[in-house]
Order: C-alpha cells, then structure tokens, then sequence
C-alpha cells in the first residue's frame, strides 16, 4: 500500500520531473513571499524564513513540499530503473550520517552555519544531477503482455507478441473471459 502512497510504484519522465520540481519550488516561494509581505529584494533570507516559520500554515505548506518532492523523486528513480524502495531509504541514511558526522566533528562541516560535510554536498549533488539527466529505463517501455494459450497448468507466461483486440474479444465472446471452466 505504500507503493502507492509515496509513489513508489509509478514512472515519471525527465522532463516532467523537471517541470514539477521547478513549479513545486516556485509555488512555495511565491506562498512564502505572500504570507509573509515580502519582496524577493527587499530584506534578508533569515528574517524571512523566521517569519515563515512563526506561520502555521506555511509550516503545513513546507511539510507538503517535502512529501510531494519525496513522491516525485521516488517516481523518478522508479523511471531510472532503481528501486526507489532502496534508493530512497539509502539516501535519507546518507544525509543522516552526514548531519551526525557535521554535529559531532565540526571541523568536517562546510562552513560553521552548516550541518553538512563537502562529502554529503557532493552526494546529495549528485543523486539530484542523476534524476534530473539520467534517461529512462529502456526495460520497461513495451508494454508486456501475457498468453493463456495453455490454461490446464494455471500459469501465464509471457507471449512474444500482444495479443489482439480482435482475439480479447473472441476469447470474450466463447466464455473464457474471468474464470476457469
């Protein structure tokens, strides 16, 4: 059921994955920019994100973005041709680490605002580079489709060629549409 709640099961195309997160971003800013009544020149960064911080519906909008952003990733990754199941988990265990290892040994941190190392940056950097280059998996482009031709066994196996429509509807039509005779 998770599969299909985080999107787990689903395809994205590159471009798609593009056009969603760049609007996802947009949108957010421009949510941001309007509870607060700021101006994209106008102040500074920190003072703006404290004020949306203090502001509840734009916490429950933030914790949106990120549940949608995690949906469209995992989309993605399944159109890549990996296990978003595995890819997923391994990097929020990455960013995790990193996190502990910043905290812990500030000396391996980017800078002293940070709670990244240069080695999470690069991590993080890369898996983004990869959903937003990586072209879809060739694997799964043809749709499969499966023959009945042997129905004694009670397996399907796959056919070399789909069937059809003309042959559904016969099959339909002499009763061999649902269950075993």
């Amino acid at each position: 059921m998770l599969n299909y709640l985080f999107g787990f099961n689903a395809r994205i195309g590159r471009l798609t994955y593009v056009v969603a997160t760049f609007a996802l971003a947009v949108g957010l800013v421009m949510l941001v920019l309007g509870i607060t009544g700021a101006t994209p020149g106008r102040g500074r960064l920190d003072v703006v994100l404290a004020q949306a911080g203090n502001s509840g519906p734009l916490v429950i909008a933030f914790l949106a973005a990120i549940a949608i952003n995690f949906m469209l990733q995992s989309m993605r990754i399944r159109d890549v041709g990996w296990d978003p199941v595995c890819v997923m988990v391994g990097w929020m265990a990455l960013t995790w680490l990193d996190r502990v290892v910043a905290v812990k040994f500030p000396v391996y941190a980017l800078t002293y605002h940070h709670t990244g190392t240069a080695v999470g940056a690069l991590a993080n950097l890369a898996l983004t580079l990869a959903l937003f280059f990586w072209p879809s998996s060739a694997s799964d482009e043809a749709p499969q489709s499966y023959d009945r031709s042997d129905a004694s066994d009670g397996y399907w196996r796959k056919a070399s060629a789909p069937a059809a429509p003309s042959s559904r509807i016969a099959r339909v039509a002499n009763g061999e549409f649902g269950g075993r005779k």
